[in-house]
């Protein structure tokens, strides 16, 4: 069986309204900014589950919504596809949902109040079944079989491999198979590796009971008392024993594991000194599994939650742990749910097993929830990379399709006093490829349900202006459209093409690629950036001489700079129009004579050293749908 869905009321973040988590059979990863709710939802489930580890979570006042303990928390679980000896175990408890299919699931309902008559209040909880919460509670052995095995945060990996009472390490072995098998009892000419736990301590009892100089000392005890200490007639003697020697067989096996520490053979590989934080980490989720295999060969269902698994640990293990932790999830009886910060982790599992938590409320992204198809969803897992899936965990998303608003876009941003970092606003660069897929991640099929998160999706016009053909193409295109090549054998598009109707459809098809909810499609005025930025900006003398000297500098080496810096001058004084002094400008990217990605870089910088703290003076100096675009992320 697999938990299917979560219901939460009332409880941490979760308010009074039903907040319904659906879960995939196999892997599930809760992403999302730190406080939105993703370790809630975990204890919920640890909370109706219990935990293989038999930790108890008390409920405080704080595990209540705004701390309102007249409310009551409710935690429904719904289970599906159980074996049929789950179905045996749970047999009065079931739903059956579907009565064609007679295919039965399973509701567990977990309430939980303060009682008030009560000084000083206490909380009072209940478990019943059913898809209303009216059925009986499910008995104690049945329940077990729903612990899960529980890997918090910052936990101390290290310290759980290690020995002592209760130790983590001791648990798990004693839970497999193996350890109570052979002879539970020596006999003279056994091979001592035929014996059980139990065997080795009782013979270890045995041979320290009868050891010679243990007797020797217990003779020196008895020799002292009877000379020194004890009166004529009395007679005590003594002998050593053994503590656990009258120890039921489960208790002496306890004692034999509690001694062990799980170690690195440093003589097998090149590891020196203590172990680190991360080799710890993946050491104690490797004995976590062995407790999975054991379920999985008794063909038993089985759960395993991990908060921030990516803890400590460096990115290419990263990637291995979670493959396999997916593989794994998927061939087996297995669920496993995890929570995560790392956009590596993020990038590296399928989109369909993702769920992004946000200010208290869930959206799942399997194809069920989300305006993607599945074509987008191939292609989103080829090209969602670490450098992209940031956008899971942030507040707002800005999404370009080129490297020049990519560098750009965070200097434009911080000199109008919105940076993107101090509003948690996440930058993607989807390289021309699939602007319309990524905008979809945070569409709804719900629609009512939005998801909260601003999406600006920068994009050019791509038309240009009648002049730019003959500047930037070809010198014989002139402003006559007859002399340009028929339009179907051309890729580009210039004004002349589109009469004024047409030109508000163009722009109407590029905003219904994407726009939808929260996502809004901000479009260049003109053509492109490095255009816009020219066309706007060639007009102020102070703008116009920083843009100019940008291009200059990325065009040609420092000894021909000036000289051609000057006939640059003296071409845009020239140009009757904007138009052609933008084109003029743009040329140099058309002839490669300048890298976008380089000219957005020095523009950068150029226009730091001359901008910050000057939000008012700068504003206007840029193309617009840049400035709105930015006003619309950062909410400002």
């Amino acid at each position: 069986m697999y938990l299917s869905s979560l219901t939460i009321r009332n409880f941490r973040c979760f308010d009074e309204n039903e907040h319904r988590i659906t879960f995939k059979k196999g892997l599930t990863v809760l992403v999302g900014e730190n406080d939105s709710g993703k370790s809630a939802i975990m204890d919920a489930i640890k909370i109706v589950f219990g935990t293989t580890d038999l930790n108890w979570h008390r409920i405080e006042t704080d595990d209540f919504y705004n701390e309102d303990t007249a409310r009551e928390i409710e935690i429904v679980c719904k289970f599906e596809d159980l074996t049929e000896g789950e179905m045996g175990a749970f047999l009065e408890c079931l739903t059956y949902e579907d009565v064609e299919k007679k295919t039965p699931c399973l509701y567990l309902y977990w309430k939980c109040k303060y009682l008030t008559t009560f000084k000083p209040l206490r909380p009072i909880s209940n478990i019943s079944t059913g898809k209303k919460g009216i059925g009986a509670a499910p008995s104690a052995e049945a329940r077990e079989l729903l612990r899960t095995t529980y890997l918090r945060a910052l936990r101390d990996a290290y310290s759980d491999m290690q020995s002592g009472k209760h130790s983590r390490l001791s648990q798990i072995m004693r839970n497999t198979s193996v350890v109570d098998k052979g002879e539970d009892k020596y006999e003279e000419g056994k091979d001592l590796h035929s014996l059980s736990l139990v065997g080795i301590a009782n013979l270890s009892n045995e041979l320290l009971a009868d050891h010679p100089a243990l007797n020797s000392i217990n003779k020196e005890i008895t020799t002292i008392l009877s000379e020194q200490m004890l009166l004529k007639r009395d007679t005590i003697k003594t002998r050593l024993e053994v503590t656990d020697t009258n120890s039921n067989n489960l208790q002496k096996e306890i004692a034999l594991l509690e001694k062990l520490d799980l170690a690195v053979d440093k003589d097998a590989c090149s590891m020196q000194g203590k172990v680190g934080l991360g080799t710890s980490n993946v050491l104690s989720m490797a004995c976590e599994l062995l407790l999975h295999k054991k379920a999985e060969k008794d063909n038993k269902s089985c759960f395993l939650l991990i908060e921030e698994p990516e803890a400590h640990i460096h990115a290419q293990r990263q990637l291995k742990l979670i493959q396999s932790l997916e593989n794994e999830a998927e061939k087996s009886n297995r669920q496993i749910i995890i929570t995560t910060h790392s956009p590596l982790l993020a990038s590296a599992v399928k989109l369909n097993n993702i769920v992004i938590v946000k200010s208290g409320d869930v959206y799942s992204l399997a194809e069920d929830y989300t305006m993607l198809e599945s074509d987008d969803y191939v292609f989103l897992e080829k090209y969602l990379d670490a450098t992209k899936a940031n956008l899971f965990f942030a507040r707002s998303v800005v999404i370009v399709e080129g490297p020049g608003e990519m560098l750009l876009l965070p200097t434009l941003a911080k000199l109008l006093d919105c940076s993107f970092t101090d509003y948690g606003v996440s930058l993607v660069d989807v390289r021309s490829k699939g602007l319309r897929r990524y905008a979809r991640i945070f569409q709804r099929k719900e629609s009512q349900k939005e998801l909260d998160i601003n999406v600006a999706c920068i994009t050019d016009r791509d038309v240009m202006p009648d002049c730019a053909p003959r500047i930037c193409i070809n010198e014989q295109y002139t402003e006559n459209k007859n002399t340009w090549p028929n339009k179907s054998k051309r890729v580009w598009r210039a004004e002349s093409d589109y009469t004024l109707e047409k030109a508000k459809e163009h722009l109407k098809k590029i905003k219904e690629k994407t726009d939808g909810q929260k996502v809004r499609t901000f479009i260049a005025g003109h053509w492109t950036l490095e255009y816009d930025l020219a066309y706007i900006g060639l007009e102020y003398e102070d703008m116009k001489d920083i843009l100019i000297d940008a291009l200059m500098k990325v065009s040609y080496v420092k000894s021909n700079r000036d000289e051609n810096k000057r006939k640059f001058i003296e071409l845009m004084n020239s140009c009757k129009t904007i138009e052609e002094k933008a084109s003029h400008f743009y040329s140099f990217f058309t002839s490669k004579k300048a890298s976008k990605a380089d000219f957005a870089q020095q523009l950068a910088y150029d226009l730091e050293r001359k901008y910050m703290g000057k939000a008012d003076e700068l504003k206007d100096k840029i193309p617009q749908y840049l400035v709105k675009a930015i006003k619309y992320v950062t909410k400002r």
